[in-house]
């Protein structure tokens, strides 16, 4: 019986099917990691626009209402798009780790039917765990935590302008943005901890991913 198993794993179509597999989900996952990189530094870019304009209309109107109109029209608009991106950032990044752990079984395929590349290669594990950010700061390594910080600075200027325009109180201006972008970076991590423990709890070989796209 060992035989024809040996034999059906080394067939030129299984070969086949299982390579194939691997190249697609290995283009997946290139494809995810491109998207985000592309819509990050979309993001960014936008940020540091919004930031050069806001600062000439400072300049020319002297802080005055025009500077205020416009940094409230900006500044969320901003803000909105920073969420979006840490949202699909964060999604990107479960996909890929579903991606991977598929990768991961097709490898094991690969030490069945050929145990002489154990020698070569180093074994593919049971299932990929999904990653736990310990010490807890590991979070800010990725691209969604980075996505975090900037986006929580961006929620807090906009509620510290908005109570600027409305009190001209510097310190309770100063302490409303605190307050808030602390806030919004605490909502941020609670976000990425949720979406990681729900990936945890499924294995990462699973065929249906919990992205969406």
């Amino acid at each position: 019986m060992a035989g024809p198993e040996v034999q059906d794993h080394n067939s030129p179509a299984v070969v086949t099917v299982m390579t194939t597999e691997h190249f697609v989900l290995q283009t997946a996952r290139s494809a995810g990691i491109a998207e985000v990189n592309g819509r990050a530094g979309f993001y960014l870019a936008a940020v540091s626009s919004g930031l050069i304009a806001l600062a000439f209309i400072g300049q020319l109107s002297r802080l005055g209402t025009a500077f205020y109109v416009f940094g409230l029209a900006v500044l969320p608009t901003l803000a909105f798009v920073g969420v979006t991106t840490f949202e699909r950032a964060l999604r990107n990044a479960v996909e890929d780790f579903r991606l991977a752990g598929r990768i991961n079984r097709i490898r094991q395929f690969y030490f069945d039917a050929a145990p002489q590349v154990a020698r070569y290669l180093p074994p593919p594990g049971p299932e990929l765990p999904a990653p736990r950010y310990r010490p807890s700061w590991y979070q800010f390594l990725t691209i969604a935590g980075a996505l975090a910080v900037v986006n929580s600075v961006l929620i807090g200027g906009v509620l510290g302008l908005a109570v600027q325009a409305g009190t001209g109180t510097l310190a309770a201006s100063a302490a409303a943005g605190v307050i808030i972008g602390a806030g919004a970076l605490a909502a941020h991590l609670i976000r990425q901890r949720e979406i990681w423990r729900a990936a945890g709890r499924r294995p990462a070989s699973s065929p249906t991913g919990a992205a969406g796209r």
